[in-house]
């Protein structure tokens, strides 16, 4: 494995947790910066947000801002977060329903699940980085249990250059009987996204295959897709060569940065199966070439071989 992409003293990485409301991840000594914070209480989000735990605000090292949490357009867009829009009858995403028979975005009253967080099992310091990992129940839109999940994030900082790599693994067990989860009917979103927000907004994005801007990346297949904020900072989203579906499809707009792991078509995951996904999540001072952003993707993959959530 290619240590070197990593710095072995991490003494200087802090991760917070408070059991009620969720944990920050500082970097520095006495003038420490945010680097991001994980909300995992979901009150007093509305029901029809589909309320789950979430990261925001998501800072570079050097303190710029690059999320969005609950935008007048999407209040349901909030920061860096896992959205489901079909999980069997209910809504893990938020905010209307795409129906296909009226072609248009639709209210449904009373059709919204929620991520519900039910605690920290394990918090870690580790020889390059800090570590945490939780467990959550899927509440239905009656309030059921229908899915338990385990994620697992850990905090690296890079060496070569001045940033971050977030490791996130998802593990997803239904609780009783198989589960179906689906994209939207329209845009077929689904899966891990980041909401860019001012000064981040009008990202510039470019891949691993060498394509450039968001609607050429969109729909698209990679195995990293980077977006690079028009006053400087660069993030970068991984798929892991392991997860279903790999390279995973894109979904990219100049305010957007996520994973389309249902694109093409939905997903049944059978009452005796678990679903594993893992991302990592670059987050950089500087803009970083396509070779550099390369390296540290080969990095994560050898990185992430090596954990997963409990």
């Amino acid at each position: 494995m290619p240590r070197d992409a990593f710095k072995r003293n991490l003494s200087h990485l802090r991760l917070e947790v408070n059991e009620g409301k969720g944990f920050e991840v500082f970097t520095g000594g006495t003038g420490r910066q945010l680097l991001g914070r994980y909300n995992a209480a979901t009150d007093p989000v509305p029901e029809d947000e589909s309320p789950k735990p979430c990261f925001h605000p998501v800072y570079t090292p050097s303190g710029g801002l690059i999320s969005e949490y609950r935008p007048e357009d999407h209040t349901w867009h909030t920061g860096l977060y896992f959205g489901w829009v079909h999980v069997n009858d209910s809504n893990f995403w938020g905010g209307s329903w795409y129906l296909p028979e009226q072609g248009k975005y639709v209210p449904v009253p009373g059709s919204h699940g929620i991520q519900r967080h039910d605690g920290f099992t394990e918090v870690s310091d580790l020889a390059s980085g800090v570590a945490v990992d939780e467990c959550l129940t899927w509440l239905d839109r009656n309030g059921r249990p229908v899915i338990r999940e385990a994620r697992r994030f850990n905090f690296l900082e890079t060496a070569s250059v001045s940033g971050c790599l977030w490791l996130i693994d998802s593990v997803i067990t239904p609780v009783e009987g198989a589960v179906t989860l689906g994209a939207s009917r329209a845009a077929r979103y689904s899966g891990l996204i980041l909401r860019m927000g001012p000064p981040f907004a009008d990202a510039h994005h470019t891949s691993a295959s060498g394509r450039s801007g968001h609607e050429a990346i969109m729909r698209t297949r990679d195995r990293w897709v980077a977006a690079a904020g028009a006053r400087g900072g660069m993030v970068a989203m991984m798929d892991h060569p392991r997860n279903l579906r790999h390279p995973v499809h894109w979904f990219t707009r100049r305010n957007l940065l996520g994973t389309g792991p249902l694109m093409e078509e939905d997903l049944t995951i059978s009452a005796s199966d678990s679903l594993h996904l893992r991302y990592g999540f670059l987050v950089l001072d500087e803009v970083a070439g396509a070779a550099e952003i390369e390296d540290l993707y080969l990095s994560y993959v050898s990185a992430s071989e090596e954990r997963s959530p409990a």
